[in-house]
């Protein structure tokens, strides 16, 4: 045979038979009472997929033989986050104390349907004075003697079980455990009640009433006189102030006052919080830390304790008589208090403070309500800039002087960007001031262009060289921001226009006209230039032309103006008509109308037809 020869085992050596049968890997998961369990195969050909495993139906915990794969779910998915709870309560014994012999410690017992185990929990009780919480671990309890856990059918209302030597008595359950097992088929009887605490029963023997028995010497002075004379002991004969205590403890009364004491030497107005605790009758006051006050935060002000009502006298010996206190019924907004010598005055309380009030002592929730005390707050005084020096520009002096070491001022990125190489271009010249040296003749014949930058409102001026004229032409004013004469603030772009004077370095600039480019930049942007909105200019004359006589001095002055008699004016000879009719009109008003009226773009506009547009009246 091929299998038989002696080949070495070599690579390259070895192959497999084609005739030997082919070796299947068998199934290695199986199903056992709804649990997927594995199983490997063993030598002799059988699987342990078939090996007993624990029926989570059996209570007993015994061991089944397996059969075929069952249908049903597991347990951990049929009973997930089921869970049945019992009420118990176990015994624990109290030795050393004439009060009790033991105690009752209630508790919950918690059966987990999907694995069976058990957890114990014990409810926490304020001043028990015993560590309470988890007491018994989640995990499957061992039953005592016996081999096995405990199950679902160990737990029902009215039995006792035994945890690792300690007994509970389980004495009820909730509504789910008592359908849960009723719906099984397990009769579950009736709850009842925890038995009574020998701690109760010996405080409620305290609690005896005056008109039954001896007069109890804390609330009866006759009583307590004789039993003080006696010799019994003075704590016990003093009001009992546990019953306080446990009916008002964590019970606080807040109050927010304020202590005005700026009548003296570095006084100042502060504002405190004021605690009444109403389990003992002591007041407690902290200090409210306000931010750049000027003090370091330190948080009590009074240390919790009995607040005299009355002046303190004392000498080497200690205190000269017997003080009073105050009480809760002294506390309320709007009145003042003395806390040792400091009157501070009550202007708020919480919500619970002025409910307590209102039961306690009647007073009106009105009456309890905020009182304003805030006082205006004093402007911060600003740092006066001081004039412009002429050397930079203003924000160069503001950062000067704001700032140790200057920055360069921040530019608005969005202007810049948006307006980037848009530039408003005026004709100029120079004009004379009144009030001031007149110019020359020379001076006055001085032509120049005005550019305003958009993107940073600055402006720059050239001036155009002209022959035989004596004057060196080319850039007059280096691009910078200009500031209006007198103030701090720099020309806008609504502030040029045809007709606007511009006053920079002690010379006025009288700007006479503008390129298209600007004049249409204005119109889209009337917002800003009024005097380039149609409507308004409309409105501007007709408002004016409106008033007595004022049409016949229009046409008067139109027809002097209009030498020629064709009947066509332009921008110059409408502004001079209407300056002779008694019209106050910007340059920059009548270049509108004439873009507007002119319709053969030769800057000429018919007189009819500036009546009838403008003026809304008949030329002839």
């Amino acid at each position: 045979m091929i299998g038989e020869l002696p080949l070495p085992k070599l690579p390259g050596c070895s192959f497999q038979d084609p005739r030997a049968p082919v070796k299947k890997k068998s199934q290695t998961l199986n199903y056992v009472n709804g649990y997927a369990v594995p199983s490997d195969p063993v030598s002799n050909g059988q699987s342990n997929a078939s090996a007993p495993f624990p029926d989570q139906s059996n209570s007993t915990g015994t061991i089944h033989e397996s059969g075929p794969a069952l249908e049903t779910l597991p347990a951990w998915v049929a009973y997930d986050r089921k869970v049945l709870r019992f009420q118990a309560y176990f015994k624990e014994a109290v030795v050393e104390s004439s009060a009790e012999n033991h105690r009752i410690r209630k508790c919950i017992i918690y059966l987990y349907l999907e694995d069976d185990s058990i957890h114990v929990a014990e409810p926490k009780q304020q001043n028990s004075g015993i560590p309470q919480g988890v007491f018994l671990k989640r995990h499957r309890v061992p039953r005592e003697g016996s081999s096995g856990y405990f199950s679902i059918e160990d737990l029902n209302v009215g039995v006792e079980v035994t945890f690792y030597a300690r007994t509970f008595h389980i004495v009820s359950c909730d509504p789910f455990t008592r359908t849960f097992l009723t719906n099984s088929g397990v009769s579950v009887p009736g709850d009842c009640p925890f038995p009574s605490d020998p701690i109760d029963s010996y405080r409620d023997s305290f609690k005896k009433l005056r008109s039954g028995g001896a007069p109890n010497p804390r609330y009866d002075d006759l009583t307590r006189f004789i039993e003080a004379k006696l010799g019994k002991a003075t704590n016990a004969l003093n009001p009992d102030k546990l019953q306080k205590f446990i009916a008002n403890d964590r019970k606080v009364l807040r109050f927010f006052c304020l202590w005005d004491d700026r009548d003296a030497l570095y006084g100042d107005r502060r504002p405190y919080v004021l605690h009444y605790f109403l389990c003992d009758d002591t007041v407690e006051i902290l200090e409210v830390n306000e931010p750049n006050s000027g003090r370091d935060p330190f948080p009590v002000f009074l240390k919790r304790g009995p607040l005299p009502n009355k002046p303190i006298e004392v000498d080497a010996l200690g205190p000269t008589k017997t003080y009073t206190y105050y009480t809760a019924a002294d506390f309320m907004v709007g009145s003042h208090i003395v806390i040792y010598g400091r009157n501070m005055f009550i202007h708020d309380c919480d919500e619970f403070t002025r409910q307590h009030l209102a039961q306690a002592y009647g007073y009106d929730q009105l009456d309890m309500s905020r009182i304003n005390v805030s006082e205006p707050e004093d402007p911060l005084p600003q740092m006066e800039l001081p004039p412009h020096n002429g050397f930079g520009s203003m924000l160069d002096t503001t950062q000067n002087c704001t700032s140790l070491i200057p920055k360069p001022p921040k530019k608005d990125l969005h202007k810049i960007m948006m307006n980037e190489k848009k530039i408003l271009r005026f004709n100029a010249r120079m004009v004379e001031i009144p009030g001031r040296p007149p110019m020359t003749n020379a001076d006055l014949d001085r032509r120049f262009i005005v550019q305003f930058f958009l993107s940073d409102d600055t402006i720059m001026i050239f001036e155009p060289p002209t022959r035989n004229s004596g004057i060196i032409g080319g850039k007059f004013l280096e691009r910078m921001a200009i500031n209006k004469e007198g103030t701090n603030d720099a020309y806008k772009p609504g502030e040029l226009y045809a007709g606007a004077h511009l006053f920079i370095h002690r010379r006025c600039f009288e700007l006479v006209e503008g390129d298209d480019y600007t004049y249409g930049y204005m119109e889209d942007h009337c917002q800003l230039w009024p005097f380039s909105d149609m409507q308004q200019v409309t409105k501007h004359l007709r408002g004016a032309a409106s008033a007595e006589g004022a049409e016949d001095k229009l046409r008067t002055s139109f027809i002097s103006v209009d030498t020629e008699g064709r009947g066509l004016l332009g921008a110059g000879e409408l502004l001079e008509a209407l300056t002779t009719a008694g019209v106050e009109v910007a340059a920059q008003e009548v270049i509108t109308i004439v873009r507007a009226l002119d319709d053969t773009g030769d800057g000429k506009v018919s007189v009819e037809k500036f009546f009838d547009q403008a003026f809304g009246l008949k030329f002839s």
